[in-house]
């Protein structure tokens, strides 16, 4: 299918320097609480056990693809939810920052300098009593400033620090995040802080820890230890799926900024979620009733323990949403009510300098009389489709540098006429839809516009580009299509997976 692209992108208003946080409104129009709600919210529909809503500083909103399943049947079905931070007007508790700069050669010019520019610009920003750390790094790590109490005394010789960066040689990423936590763990805020690391790259990490596996492993080691990792990747030549891997792993958001002028924005963008923060430490338990079993779950990390699920959140902002999917496998041998999982989250609440938790029971009826629900629950429809098309911009990527532009194109026109088809299914079902979450269900259809949008982005800019011609073994002419090496091309890849990573967040 041939996508609509000016039209769409004209309502979606993409950008390459710009993150787009994708999320589907799941709150019920009445909550349907299944276990008592830390709010003292009546619950509303109890014969619905297949939705639950509960929390304040941090709200679980969770359903299961499907209310009824059909006696001998497979006993497939999904488990979507969704954590949201609350509104709050209160000031985080002091941040514990560390900004991780590349220095490497290739960040000469504007690079350096708007890099430079950004991380003053924070610190000018910084309330009196946070703590920052500065490391730069090629193929080794300096602490250019160690951690250091921002105050009226110490913000100029800061500045003057970071103003003092030199360029060195090659890339050691892995070098510049161990020496990171080193410093952020020393530093001397009391343990009620919010800490971040943020890392800016414009380039391939060719020194040090160089593979996937390793450098997702020291993200998981800092997600562990309560930390999450900020990438920003810079013009069009650093390794985003790896900058992509190391958010993701340790509970990030990735940026990409086509342009370093766009640094700075970034950066203030980032601190003012670090300064809206309601909670840390956040992970969501998701124990299985006996029979249930998880074939997969979506896009996040997990671990497992015993019959339990556990999914790593971090730390949340205010008003910030991340969701989880999974699918199941569910006993459906006999009729009546199955049970399916508790959903538990636990964290530590910012707001009320308090330990937290929210969550509830779900389940499902077992049905012999052809009455058992057949599409999947709209939300839980668009939350899956959000993860294929994550896929699909992946995919789409490594068939584009790979040069089978043609293939790449259809991949994403595929994905595209799956979008469409899911649209029109579930059109009849939109009337169940109206009214739940903030904008009276609108979401689905803005979720699928984006959805759409980014699709149709990739497909326009991973166009036929002119050819040049080389001479083939036999001495005839050979087209070789130069857009994988083009800018234009270098650009939309890296779109793609920011887009891919923000729809999966």
């Amino acid at each position: 299918m041939k996508l609509q692209t000016a039209a769409i992108l004209a309502v979606f208003g993409m950008g390459g320097s710009t993150a787009v946080a994708m999320s589907v409104p799941v709150s019920a129009p009445t909550p349907d609480v299944v276990a008592e709600s830390t709010d003292n919210r009546p619950a509303a529909d109890t014969q619905d056990l297949s939705r639950l809503r509960d929390g304040d500083t941090l709200t679980v909103e969770a359903r299961l693809g499907h209310s009824t399943l059909t006696k001998g049947a497979n006993g497939e079905t999904y488990l979507f939810a969704q954590v949201s931070g609350a509104q709050s007007a209160q000031s985080a508790p002091p941040l514990n920052l560390a900004i991780a700069i590349d220095r490497s050669g290739s960040m000469k010019g504007d690079r350096i300098a708007n890099a430079i520019a950004a991380a003053t610009g924070v610190v000018q920003r910084m309330r009196d009593g946070d703590s920052i750390a500065v490391i730069s790094f090629d193929t080794s790590s300096d602490a250019v400033v160690p951690p250091t109490i921002v105050s009226a005394t110490t913000r100029p010789s800061i500045e003057a620090r970071i103003r003092a960066i030199r360029l060195g040689g090659d890339t050691c990423i892995s070098c510049g995040l161990d020496r990171a936590m080193t410093e952020l763990s020393s530093s001397t805020l009391p343990p009620e802080r919010v800490s971040r690391i943020m890392l800016l790259s414009d380039g391939v990490t060719n020194h040090g820890i160089t593979d996937m596996p390793g450098m997702k492993s020291i993200a998981a080691r800092v997600r562990d230890r309560g930390v999450a990792i900020t990438t920003i990747g810079v013009d069009v030549d650093f390794d985003e799926k790896m900058m992509a891997a190391i958010a993701v792993e340790s509970n990030g958001r990735h940026y990409f900024v086509s342009t370093p002028s766009g640094l700075p924005s970034i950066f203030a963008q980032e601190f003012d979620t670090l300064l809206a923060s309601v909670a840390r430490d956040a992970d969501m338990r998701v124990e299985l009733a006996p029979g249930v079993e998880v074939e997969q779950v979506f896009d996040r990390s997990f671990r497992r323990e015993g019959n339990a699920i556990v999914v790593p959140f971090g730390t949340f902002g205010s008003k910030q949403d991340k969701t989880v999917l999974m699918k199941l496998r569910i006993p459906a041998d006999r009729d009546g009510a199955q049970p399916v999982a508790n959903v538990r989250v636990a964290y530590h609440d910012l707001v009320k300098r308090a330990d937290g938790h929210c969550g509830g029971d779900l389940a499902l009826r077992v049905v012999s009389d052809g009455s058992a629900q057949n599409e999947l629950d709209p939300f839980v429809a668009a939350r899956l489709e959000r993860s294929r098309t994550s896929q699909s911009l992946t995919e789409a990527n490594l068939l584009f540098e790979q040069g089978r532009v043609d293939e790449a194109r259809a991949r994403l026109a595929t994905q595209g006429d799956e979008l469409l088809k899911q649209r029109i299914t579930m059109k009849h079902m939109m009337p169940m839809a109206k009214g739940f979450g903030p904008r009276g269900g609108a979401g689905i259809d803005d979720d699928f516009d984006k959805q759409s949008a980014a699709l149709a982005q990739a497909e326009a800019n991973f166009g036929p580009s002119p050819t040049t011609t080389v001479t083939g073994g036999a001495g005839a002419p050979s087209p070789v299509n130069a857009a994988p090496t083009s800018r234009q091309g270098k650009e939309q890849v890296r779109v793609n997976q920011q887009n891919a990573t923000d729809l999966a967040f």
